[in-house]
């Protein structure tokens, strides 16, 4: 196997008419608004109103074009894989086209073989305007198909599978990026490939979580034409070393074959309290590498056609529902223990994918490790996320909750738009499976309480449901069974449980619950003792960033909490006067900026600590607390208790005491 790398500098030129724009150099991975930024074409888009002026760049077609250069090799394949494309593209090599898509979620591999000349080579990317392709497919629908709509948004963001808050919400900018975020290169091979490699670990004697254990290892290798080939698989790590080979006749396409490995005594994989209670800061990871030679090659690592790389932990780790007297139950269960989850809602790093570093994903991980918490939800208004983000709540013992990427609206259940989402999910728990971090597959964000939000469903109940079903049941459910059967399903988020279809923001009786009455419904924070929840996976109160966050959007003399600019980096409906009431309720009223600054973050914390403490107190009835929300995208008025410098607020450091 070979890789030539198409990473580094590129060049990004648009195809619209509002502004002409040339071979402007830039890095992929990356994106075209940070480009314009770098290159000076456009301002920062966080800067007081800026990002008004950018929304025409959603509006328009980008073309993201280089060179570079590529040895031929006799009996071999090449093809052009591509993760995070984003979002409606066509490549072309050489100037001829050479595949397309219109996912952002999926992973891409174009056979490009014959469009490779032995030398200088082109690859150019076009990717469509976003807002005009989700405009597009809004004319061919048989019926619409609403969705939540915010101050600054682009119209019919459900229709494309992007990351959904880029089109704006209620704590973050409208902004429709366009470019390539992941791994782009040219994979050449002889036979084909390791297309996934998935991890199942259980004790051998269940329950007996000390003695051996057996990792299942099942690999899918994708032959050009049938061959036999031969497999040899290592497991590896502290005090072990395992190893066997599989001889494997494959048929051309997709093969798939099963191997197990004995493990005695292996380290367990902890949470971030147990590694904490022991002591250490990081778990002990395994490498499994899987390597495919042909029968005639010399097994060596240069000559390996394939290579696949994984590494993995040994631990059962579940969400558990269970009825009970009090309605069902719902918590984490890790190596037979039951855990209740301390943490907060993580939404993506930055609006502006180029600045998803691994130094940011790294600060903000480690934050939650130093807040005492044990677990994220990763929400599905952003994105199945980046390999670095498993990694790091694999070391950290951080636990995961992932929502699929569907949130806050009804969404198309054509068949086109189903094949497509099946895909998705295919590509991404296949990716996802062996993250030893990884508890539970959520179908999405509020979606159920959705059918009710809409005039169109509320008018044409059957028809909305039914599209839900198909989609969250028929696409979605049905591929993560297929494809991890071994891992938690759970139906939406907030759900009561699997079968039911109740609106569970007001039920604390079973499943898990989004509780907003101290915000959205202004009760005082009281509130948050007056109900029994069972695990609550959303609340959550406003805060106004600290004057050096506030200095980061506004300038010196537009610090006025009335000001045009103070209003604008607010997204949340009556935010402002939400916070301003509560201070009045709870604090005498201060005087100046600074003082409505600190108190604002004083009560967010005191807020969220009275709910925690509470909910704490009801173990083992309630099992969960993760608030809204973690981080920010920009600088902005929101619920998060890190700003977006990753300045912790109050909040934060409430959270260390109140989740230790």
């Amino acid at each position: 196997m070979a890789v030539c790398s198409l990473q580094g500098t590129w060049h990004l030129s648009n195809e619209g008419n509002r502004r002409e724009i040339r071979d402007v150099e830039m890095s992929i991975p990356g994106d075209n608004v940070s480009a314009l930024v770098s290159a000076g074409f456009v301002k920062e888009p966080y800067y007081a109103f800026n990002e008004k002026e950018l929304q025409w760049v959603g509006r328009e077609d980008w073309s993201f074009c280089r060179d570079f250069a590529y040895r031929k090799q006799p009996g071999t394949r090449a093809f052009l894989c591509m993760e995070m494309v984003d979002t409606v593209f066509t490549v072309f090599i050489n100037g001829k086209e050479a595949g397309s898509g219109s996912n952002f979620f999926r992973s891409w591999r174009f056979d490009v073989t014959d469009l490779l000349a032995d030398g200088q080579n082109s690859v150019h990317v076009l990717i469509r305007s976003p807002e005009r392709c989700a405009e597009e497919r809004s004319k061919t629908l048989p019926y619409p198909v609403p969705y939540t709509k915010y101050d600054v948004y682009s119209p019919h963001r459900n229709l494309l599978r992007k990351v959904q808050c880029q089109a704006g919400w209620d704590w973050g900018p409208c902004l429709m990026v366009s470019g390539i975020y992941g791994d782009i290169h040219i994979e050449t091979v002889r036979r084909g490939m390791i297309s996934a490699v998935l991890v199942d670990t259980v004790p051998v004697c269940e329950q007996d979580f000390s003695g051996t254990w057996k990792a299942s290892v099942t690999v899918r290798y994708e032959a050009i034409e049938p061959c036999d080939m031969l497999f040899s698989l290592e497991l590896s790590g502290k005090d072990l070393q395992l190893s066997q080979n599989r001889k494997q006749r494959l048929l051309a396409g997709e093969n798939e074959f099963r191997a197990d490995f004995e493990v005695p005594h292996p380290a367990l994989w902890q949470s971030a309290d147990e590694l904490k209670e022991a002591g250490r800061k990081e778990n002990e990871l395994y490498t499994l590498r899987i390597s495919a030679f042909t029968f005639m090659d010399a097994k060596t690592e240069e000559e390996a056609d394939s290579v696949a790389v994984k590494e993995i932990a040994f631990r059962t780790l579940s969400l558990h529902a269970e009825p009970d007297e009090d309605g069902c139950s719902l918590y984490y269960e890790l190596n037979g223990r039951p855990v209740f989850a301390k943490g907060a809602n993580w939404i993506p790093v930055d609006a502006l994918p180029s600045r998803w570093t691994e130094g940011r994903y790294r600060y903000l991980l480690e934050a939650c490790v130093a807040a005492n918490m044990n677990t994220v939800r990763a929400w599905g208004g952003g994105l199945y996320e980046t390999d670095c983000f498993y990694h790091l709540c694999d070391l950290l013992g951080i636990i995961v909750w992932q929502d699929c990427a569907f949130a806050c609206s009804l969404y198309p259940a054509t068949d086109d738009f189903l094949a497509d989402v099946e895909r998705e999910i295919e590509d991404n728990v296949r990716r996802l499976q062996s993250h030893p971090s990884l508890a539970v597959w959520c179908g999405n964000n509020e979606n159920l309480g959705a059918l009710t939000w809409y005039e169109e469903s509320r008018q044409n109940r059957d028809r909305y449901i039914v599209d839900y079903d198909r989609l969250n049941h028929g696409a979605v459910e049905k591929t993560v069974r297929r494809c991890d059967p071994n891992r938690t399903w759970w139906p939406s988020s907030p759900c009561a449980g699997p079968g039911t279809f109740g609106d569970n923001w007001h039920n604390d009786s079973e499943g898990d619950m989004h509780f907003w009455s101290v915000w959205h419904g202004r009760e005082d924070m009281e509130a948050y003792t007056a109900i029994k929840p069972r695990f609550v996976s959303e609340f959550g109160f406003e805060s106004f960033p600290s004057m050096e966050g506030i200095r980061e959007f506004a300038p010196e003399t537009h610090t006025n909490l009335t000001d045009p600019v103070m209003e604008y980096h607010q997204r949340s409906p009556s935010g402002n006067s939400i916070i301003l009431e509560n201070i009045s309720r709870y604090f005498r009223y201060p005087s100046t900026t600074e003082q409505f600054v600190y108190l604002s973050q004083l009560q967010q914390a005191l807020a969220v600590k009275t709910a925690v403490a509470y909910w704490r107190s009801l173990r083992p009835h309630c099992m969960g607390a993760t608030y809204w929300q973690l981080n920010d995208v920009w600088p902005v008025t929101s619920w998060s208790s890190l700003e977006y410098s990753g300045k912790w607020k109050l909040l934060h450091y409430a959270a260390k005491r109140f989740f230790a």
